[in-house]
Parts: structure tokens; C-alpha cells; sequence
């Protein structure tokens, strides 16, 4: 099967049968497989760099890309999927790691475990995200309870949540959904948490066109996209994110509007376009990198704006695809 000797060959690192399965004309239940095993491995990956940029949020928005257009799928921005993780080390995962929690029905508090992540305990915690995840049957509830956490630092996390909430629910996956629940907490665990914040009477449509002018398009989508998903936690997630827009930064510069700006004429196929373009110049990967998650911000946000708010992006932008 497609899906298991993908995935053999990406976590050994063999590119070659990587970029030989890539380039066997995929579609359909193939593509779908191949897909979600790059973004299974980027949720094994061993990462301590630039959160903006771990594999998960690459390798989400590479998927956003290829959606576009999946009776062709783009063997260049497939291929630099595998390129850019067989750069990391992957964790290893073992079964018996959950096996060893006792099975027995147990009550578990949901608050005790928020306490222990909340006071930094973090071993205390990790204990207790495992009686979580068997009491739930293996379900999805441990991710939503820590994505909630990460969302009470905004700034920090709320790209990579919204990129591993998307990922997370490409497949669903259950014998999976350990990787992306400790994929997470990883993440969590190497800083202290912020105190919960309190709502705020606002959302992300009062601020867009201020954003769109002067402000972090990449950031501010990733608040956006949480808001407007369907979530078991969204109260929660509106709650920080509410928080967190009222305390936006915006930068004072003057836009000077280009006429042949990137976004000037665009269509279902142009950001599989400006993605390869992307790959193929000079810069380094981490650029590369931070250039196709903001790519795929501005992918979002191209929806729904008119022709002056695209002229906008597009301008101050357009160097991303140079």
C-alpha cells in the first residue's frame, strides 16, 4: 500500500522512494495517503526552532496548495515537503508507552491536568494527558484541551495551533491521534504559560482592513481561521483570541501600490504557481519555509477581499515570489 511504504521511506529517510511514489502520477486515495503522512511525520518531528515555522504549519500549508488542484498535484512542492522534513530528527513513538497506563476506569479531572500545565508540571501533566486520552477512548479531547492552553499566548502559538488543528482533522486518523496530542505538548512544554484572559468585545472582522494595511497578515489569518472553525472548545478559543486581537500591533509605513503587484490576476492555480516559485529561488529552506506559511495566509485572505485590499497585499508582498 501507498500509504505504508510512504511512510517506511519518509521516516527512514530513503527520498529516493519518497520522490519515486511522488512522481507515480498520484491521485484520488493516493494523494490523500501521501498527504497525510508528510503531515503525520511533521507531527513526530524533534523541534526546538522558530515555532512560526515548524514542519506541522509548512507542511499544512503545502496541503492547502496542492488543494488547489488535485487531479494535477505539484511533484516540486510534494518534493519539498519530503526535503524539508527529512532534514529533522522524528520521535520515536511506541505503543507500549500508553500500554503501561493502567486501563482500569479511573475519574479524571480535566482541571487537574489545566493546573499541572498551568504550574509547570510538566511530568504531573504528562501523566494525566495519558489517563485523558485512554479515558476518552483514544479520542481527539486531550489536543482541544491544549490547544486551548496555547491559545492563552497568542503571539507565540496561535499559527502553529491553527496549522495543527487543520492537519490533525485531514485524516482523523485514530490510531494516530497520540502523535499530534504529543506533538503539542512538546511544543507547551518548553515555555510557562500565560494566566487565562478574560473576553473581550471583539472579533477579527472589526480589525481586517486595519490588519490588511499595517499589520501581521500571517498572525492575524491564523486567528481569524481558529475563530470561524467548528471546535467542541471554540468558547474558549474566541475567549483568548478575543484577548489577544484587542492587543494587536499595528506598524505606521507608508504602501506604495504596485500596477503588476502578484495578486493582480489571480485563479484557482496561482498559488500552486507563486508556491513553486518559492521553492525553485535562492533563499535558504527556514526562508522558503516562512515565505509558504505567509503565502498561505495571504492564499486565505484572497477570498474575500475587493480589488483595492488585494492591491494592498500584493504590494506589500511582492517579493515573496521574487
Amino acid at each position: 500500500m501507498v500509504d505504508l511504504k510512504f511512510r517506511s521511506a519518509l521516516l527512514n529517510k530513503d527520498t529516493t522512494i519518497c520522490y519515486d511514489i511522488i512522481s507515480s502520477q498520484l491521485k484520488g486515495e493516493n494523494l490523500v495517503s501521501v498527504i497525510y503522512e508528510l503531515l503525520h511525520a511533521s507531527a513526530l518531528v524533534k523541534y526546538e526552532e522558530d515555532i512560526m515555522i515548524h514542519p506541522i504549519c509548512v507542511i499544512n500549508s503545502l496541503k492547502n496548495f496542492i488543494g488547489d488542484d488535485k487531479e494535477f498535484p505539484s511533484e516540486s512542492v510534494l518534493n519539498f515537503a519530503v526535503d524539508y522534513l527529512v532534514r529533522f530528527k522524528f520521535r520515536n513513538f511506541e505503543k507500549s508507552e500508553l500500554q503501561e497506563i493502567n486501563n482500569m476506569a479511573k475519574t479524571i479531572f480535566m482541571g487537574d491536568f489545566e493546573d499541572a500545565c498551568q504550574n509547570g508540571n510538566w511530568e504531573e501533566a504528562k501523566l494525566l494527558l495519558k489517563d485523558i486520552y485512554i479515558a476518552s477512548d483514544n479520542s481527539r479531547a486531550a489536543l482541544d484541551i491544549l490547544a486551548e492552553l496555547a491559545l492563552q499566548d497568542g503571539p507565540r502559538n496561535a499559527i502553529f495551533v491553527y496549522h495543527i488543528l487543520r492537519a490533525f482533522q485531514f485524516q482523523q486518523i485514530k490510531n494516530d491521534n497520540w502523535t499530534f496530542i504529543d506533538c503539542i505538548f512538546n511544543i507547551m512544554k518548553t515555555y510557562s504559560l500565560k494566566n487565562v484572559h478574560p473576553s473581550v468585545n471583539i472579533n477579527p472582522k472589526s480589525i481586517k482592513s486595519k490588519v490588511i494595511n499595517m499589520g501581521d497578515i500571517t498572525y492575524f489569518s491564523a486567528l481569524e481561521r481558529i475563530w470561524d472553525g467548528e471546535y467542541t472548545r471554540i468558547k474558549g478559543y474566541r475567549r483568548e483570541i478575543s484577548y489577544w486581537i484587542s492587543k494587536i500591533k499595528f506598524y505606521e509605513y507608508s504602501i506604495t501600490i504596485i500596477k503588476d503587484h502578484f495578486l493582480n490576476t489571480i485563479n484557482k492555480n496561482s498559488f500552486i504557481s507563486f508556491a513553486e516559485k518559492i521553492i525553485k529561488n535562492k533563499k535558504t529552506k527556514k526562508q522558503k519555509a516562512e515565505d509558504l506559511v505567509t503565502l498561505d495566509a495571504i492564499r486565505h485572505l484572497s477570498r474575500n477581499l475587493n480589488d483595492k485590499e488585494l492591491a494592498i497585499i500584493g504590494s506589500r508582498y511582492n517579493d515573496i515570489i521574487l
